[in-house]
């Protein structure tokens, strides 16, 4: 198959993850014969090759979010009308329309969405009116809507009236996120992402830190990722204060001993599409704390894969940690967590899974 990516996201933290998405699926998609491109942007026009994946980036034009992703989509337009190929997968919703649309002339080609947040109706009619008329197009034309996860699946129907929607997940890759051959000698919680966001529960975690620590002295919390987390652990109490260390944001090929050393991997936050960070812990066989909340409680199995806990509560978190520690300490937990891992493997079940979508029919849906 000759398959194409599209995205061309502002805001980092989606971007990054957009990215690495398109990236490591098309890596893995390369890997099994196919012919992959992605067609992105950037402040500067450039190609590049990375694991057999072309990226083509167009200048991006708009300092506006929505004027530049508008402008994206109809300059990727003529490129897809021109360019023979079997499936387009798009990140962002103006590129989703310039694919419904051209797959409309060409009448050649599968035309594939991923919602990398949750169908949310009103939060998209609020962020501009072309934001929410696109999103609704690309809801009734796309040839396959899919969400990362049943949480964020859940709202589509409801919210867009859209019932054939599915599933494609982040992925992660086992054979380069392994286990750890020791945790760290004190009992560690890792919180790996962009932790300093509202909606992360970070205040949550600290109070809760500061509870554990007296029944765990030696507790220690390690904050994996891009921001400063000063402000919040200036109102933290002093015990979770002095027990908690920001790595930043590191070298990507290492994260995997940061959740391998950890003993337990937390995000007691809230509405989540996902968790590419619950996925990677538990690659690395290191068990979850998550609020019974969004999507990442989907991940976890009680007592064999991680705890989950009520959302803001400090000390039904502290507890949920504690049992964490003693799975950690458990000989079969890495086993079970890896388990439910290898169903997010790029190459041994992701890549096969956007085949079978792709394969699925031909383009030409009702978006105008």
């Amino acid at each position: 198959m000759r398959i194409a990516f599209t995205h061309a996201y502002c805001w980092p933290e989606v971007r990054r993850g957009a990215e690495r998405f398109i990236q490591e699926l098309g890596a893995a998609l390369v890997r099994r014969g196919h012919e992959v491109t992605i067609l992105a942007s950037a402040w500067s026009a450039y190609d590049d090759e990375l694991d057999g994946v072309q990226t083509i980036r167009l200048k991006r034009r708009k300092r506006d979010t929505w004027r530049h992703e508008a402008d994206f989509g109809r300059r990727l337009l003529p490129r897809l009308v021109s360019e023979r190929y079997d499936a387009v997968h798009s990140m962002g919703r103006f590129d989703a329309l310039a694919s419904i649309r051209a797959a409309r002339i060409r009448r050649d080609r599968r035309t594939v969405f991923t919602d990398l947040g949750v169908p949310d109706k009103a939060w998209w009619d609020a962020q501009s009116r072309a934001a929410g008329w696109a999103s609704k197009r690309v809801v009734r034309g796309i040839d396959v809507y899919s969400c990362m996860s049943p949480f964020a699946l859940s709202h589509l129907e409801p919210e867009y009236g859209r019932k054939d929607g599915v599933v494609v997940p982040g992925g992660v890759s086992l054979r380069s996120l392994v286990p750890s051959e020791s945790r760290a000698p004190e009992p560690t919680i890792l919180m790996s992402g962009a932790f300093a966001e509202q909606g992360k529960g970070l205040p949550y975690l600290l109070d809760a830190l500061a509870l554990i620590a007296e029944t765990e002295p030696a507790v220690r919390l390690w904050l994996s990722g891009p921001g400063d987390a000063s402000e919040l652990l200036s109102r933290a109490p002093a015990a979770a204060r002095e027990r908690t260390e920001s790595l930043g944001v590191g070298d990507p090929d290492r994260q995997h001993e940061r959740y391998g050393k950890a003993w337990a991997t937390c995000l007691p936050s809230w509405t989540d599409s996902f968790g590419m960070a619950l996925i990677e812990s538990l690659a690395c066989g290191t068990p979850l704390v998550v609020s019974r909340s969004g999507a990442p409680q989907e991940l976890v199995d009680e007592g064999l894969t991680g705890e989950l806990c009520d959302l803001a509560d400090p000390e039904g978190l502290a507890h949920a940690c504690l049992r964490a520690f003693a799975l950690a300490q458990r000989a079969d937990t890495v086993r079970a967590c890896r388990a439910t891992a290898a169903g997010f493997d790029w190459d041994a079940a992701l890549a096969p899974l956007v085949e079978r979508l792709y394969a699925g029919g031909r383009g030409g849906g009702e978006g105008d």
